[in-house]
């Protein structure tokens, strides 16, 4: 018998006041290695000085900023060199780059300041007795401690803000469809002219320095502040033009009306740009260089001629009289072949750059996707009510882009989160498919700012945006994959250029790589499709989220790709590409929204995919388990009644709530009293996911997300206390010692918002039957919880591996029996207000 998904409705019934632990304490980074320790001390006296001398002559004032790079074993916030060295009123920090890398503002004076406090830490390891381990342990001052944290200081320069040739700049500007200027960030805000006496002397000059710069390019020079939109990274675009106007500045946000203008012809001339590089390159006050990305669609076109199907294919009518699932579809706009089921279209683009062809594949498959496909593709039942979002104007035609969007992606992004809010009010939709991508790939260290505008717009209509992985380039394809996982490791070490494109890296949405599809000779069935491009994307968390078919990247005779759609004018047609995987997932998250009643939240939908996504059989193998994150992410969801619904011998629990400062949730429950055996142990098969919204600030590079929301699941143990029972999802092997900051990063899912472990006990575990799931959160040093909390949702199964128990009724029967509120998650917001 089906058994539902059960909601917790009571969950501040939970909340108590969170115990706060000491941290790591100090860690004496060079014990019993006192000449090392000596040398150190002294090359970051020496770093510091030259440093310090470097900003003492610079004609920008004497304000610069410094990275601060720590040593692996440091980068937990218990060792972070702030408390007495790096201290926030004398270098406060401003950002980070890659993982263990901060970046603080100084000067001269402040610099020798913090050389001072390196001086007076001890050179000889100080031992203390520890009473609870009863043994001497080392025991260093907070000087000695920060001090070996730090590996190297080094002066924020050229090389960390420009990455790019002038030569690429100029070909890649040509673009029309680029904007044609630098996006360039800045470490700090400009204040209005009106407002520089209230600055000191050294910001005064590096603001004025900054401004007399653009002055002295002379003429044809544009400087833009983007929209921040709530990112705290102020941005800068810079264009060069053909124009005789002197420099004009707009460096306070101005509305989108005054953005939308006629713009002068672009420049290409190499040494006007290099002029303008040569400035940028080397002033203090500028973060990072980048060029500008553009649009491209993520599907491949089909090749061979596609496999027979009836001519006589009747899209099915839309029954006005019930509702239906609804999905927005963010692309060039989709045919009236499929218009029954369009309920509404957003048309800014003009008949002559429209191309349906995209958009119509990918509302064809959420419309009658399993009528072409069949269940073992495309689970849902056919029907989906479609917003046509056709903002993307026809890719071949860069000058169509850059008549709609002068300036490029920010404009870009503005239409579509119009649309997005459009059809949020009017129709209710908050799933939304973009099978686009910026041409730029995630890197490891950088929140992009496409990423985070894309989260921007998820956050204000509280949506959830699909995104498609990205495909890669022809000659970069990979070989098909083998059945044989050895040979699959050689494939995937020998391949270049195919990591995810952004905003793939996105922290609010879902990205979604591609698969083989099933029963077709010649390819491996649901293994990763050879144009599918791999995360991890940022350091922290996993990315893609999961993945889904996408048709085959090498097509068969007379199965073509192996995928299948309609093409404008009605006609079936195969193709293939990550674009097409999306939907499929999107179509399942639209089906649960709307089996569930009222505004399920974001971290429930997500939650839910994730939580019952199940990784493709052929990366199941040992030894592909370490690069499976990397391919499919948490694997492929099934369908919303799967997802539902689970059997009598299991059970599946969402607890839906927001934890605040100072609060932890501890919910206790017993476990099934089928799966109990003698002495307390407990058997089956547990699993736990966790999906947060915690703030996010771009400026932190790799470490962007501030506050880390964990979820465990422990046992009571004999002594009193609580022991985690289950593992990370992706953690590689046991651990024989303690976890450092960088292994919990990598393996456990540290500060990433979406968290996943599970374990069988196939021979029963601890002494206990009493259990709880326990939540709580860590700040990054300097950050303060919000004072609106940050809202998560866990979901928690406990199943008999061997589907006998009675599991369902056993935990249900339990729960009521304590006082717990559950109700089928299906019909629960009659009852709570989250869900």
């Amino acid at each position: 018998m089906a058994s539902p998904i059960q909601i917790v409705l009571n969950p501040e019934n939970y909340e108590e006041a969170r115990e706060v632990s000491g941290g790591g304490g100090r860690k004496d980074f060079f014990a019993h290695r006192d000449a090392e320790f000596v040398a150190h001390k002294n090359a970051l006296l020496g770093q510091l000085d030259t440093i310090s001398g470097v900003l003492s002559a610079q004609s920008q004032g004497d304000v610069g900023y410094v990275k601060v790079i720590l040593r692996r074993e440091a980068w937990a916030k218990s060792h972070r060199p702030v408390a007495s060295l790096f201290r926030n009123n004398r270098t406060p920090v401003v950002g980070g780059g890659d993982l263990g890398v901060m970046i603080v503002e100084a000067r001269p004076g402040t610099l020798r300041q913090v050389a001072t406090e390196i001086a007076r830490a001890e050179t000889y390891t100080e031992m203390r007795f520890n009473e609870y381990k009863q043994k001497n342990e080392p025991h260093p001052s907070s000087r000695k401690s920060e001090t070996g944290a730090i590996d190297r200081i080094q002066l924020f320069s050229s090389s960390d803000r420009r990455t790019f040739s002038v030569e690429d700049a100029v070909a890649w500007l040509s673009n029309p469809m680029t904007g044609s200027g630098y996006q360039v960030e800045l470490f700090d805000s400009l204040p209005p002219r009106s407002e520089w006496d209230r600055l000191d002397a050294g910001h005064r000059r590096l603001v004025e320095s900054f401004v007399e710069g653009f002055t002295a390019l002379e003429t044809g020079v544009s400087v833009e502040l983007l929209s921040s939109r709530r990112n705290k990274q102020p941005t800068l675009s810079i264009r060069l033009d053909k124009s005789s106007d002197q420099p004009v500045l707009r460096l306070n946000e101005s509305p989108v009306s005054e953005r939308r203008r006629e713009l002068a012809v672009f420049n290409p001339d190499i040494n006007r740009h290099a002029r303008l590089l040569a400035f940028l390159d080397n002033h203090p006050l500028v973060r990072r260089i980048d060029l500008p990305g553009i649009v491209v669609r993520a599907a491949i076109p089909s090749t061979l001629p596609t496999r027979t199907r009836p001519n006589d294919l009747t899209i099915p009518v839309r029954d006005s009289r019930r509702t239906h699932p609804r999905m927005g579809v963010i692309d060039g706009g989709i045919s009236e072949a499929l218009s029954d089921w369009v309920i509404d279209r957003w048309d800014v683009l003009a008949n002559e750059d429209i191309d349906l062809a995209h958009g119509t594949f990918i509302g064809g498959l959420a419309a009658i996707g399993r009528a072409l496909n069949g269940a073992e593709i495309c689970p849902e039942p056919d029907g989906t009510e479609l917003v046509d979002v056709a903002v993307f104007p026809d890719q071949g035609n860069a000058e169509a882009f850059a008549s709609y969007y002068p300036d490029g992606l920010p404009q870009f992004f503005d239409e579509m989160e119009s649309a997005i809010s459009d059809a949020r009010a009017r129709h209710g939709v908050r799933i939304f498919n973009m099978s686009l991508n910026v041409l730029q790939p995630a890197a490891p260290d950088r929140y992009s700012p496409y990423a985070a505008r894309l989260d921007q717009i998820a956050d204000a209509n509280n949506a959830v945006i699909f995104i498609s992985a990205g495909n890669m380039q022809a000659q970069d394809l990979r070989a098909e994959w083998p059945a044989d996982p050895t040979a699959a490791l050689a494939t995937l070490v020998n391949v270049r250029n195919d990591g995810l494109l952004t905003p793939a890296e996105s922290a609010r949405n879902v990205t979604v790589a591609a698969l083989n599809p099933p029963g077709h000779a010649g390819w491996v069935p649901f293994a990763p499709a050879r144009y599918s491009r791999r995360g991890p994307g940022l350091r922290a968390g996993v990315k893609p989220d999961l993945a889904h078919v996408g048709g085959a990247g090498s097509p068969n005779s007379p199965l073509g790709h192996g995928l299948f759609s309609i093409l404008p004018d009605g006609t079936i047609i195969d193709g293939c590409g990550t674009s097409y995987a999306s939907p499929l997932v999107a179509k399942t998250a639209a089906v649960l929204d709307h089996a569930i009643e009222g505004e399920v939240s974001r971290e429930t939908l997500i939650g839910l995919l994730v939580h019952h996504a199940e990784v493709p059989l052929p990366l199941q193998v040992k030894a592909l388990v370490p690069i499976a994150r990397h391919m499919v992410g948490f694997g492929m969801p099934p369908s919303a009644d799967r997802i539902l619904e689970t059997g009598d011998h299991a059970i599946t629990l969402v607890f839906a709530s927001r934890i605040r400062r100072d609060q932890q949730i501890n919910f206790r429950f017993p476990w099934p009293a089928s799966l109990v055996g003698p002495g307390g142990k407990c058997r089956g098969r547990a699993k736990i996911t966790l999906v947060s919204t915690p703030p996010l600030n771009a400026q932190f590079g790799s470490e962007f997300v501030r506050v880390n929301i964990n979820a465990v699941l422990q046992q009571e143990q004999a002594g009193g206390g609580w022991k985690g029972q289950l593992k990370p999802l992706y953690l590689p092997t046991e651990r024989q010692t303690p976890a450092i900051e960088a292994e919990r990063i990598e393996h456990e899912l540290k500060w990433s918002p979406v968290k996943v472990l599970e374990k069988t006990f196939s021979q029963g575990v601890g002494p206990s039957s009493n259990w709880r799931l326990f939540v709580d959160y860590l700040t990054r040093a300097g950050e303060v919880m919000p004072d609106e909390g940050v809202p998560f949702t866990a979901i928690v199964t406990i199943s008999d591996p061997d589907a006998e128990q009675p599991v369902f009724n056993d935990m249900r029967q339990n729960l009521q029996a304590l006082g717990v509120q559950i109700a089928d998650i299906r019909t629960a917001a009659r009852i709570t207000p989250r869900v």
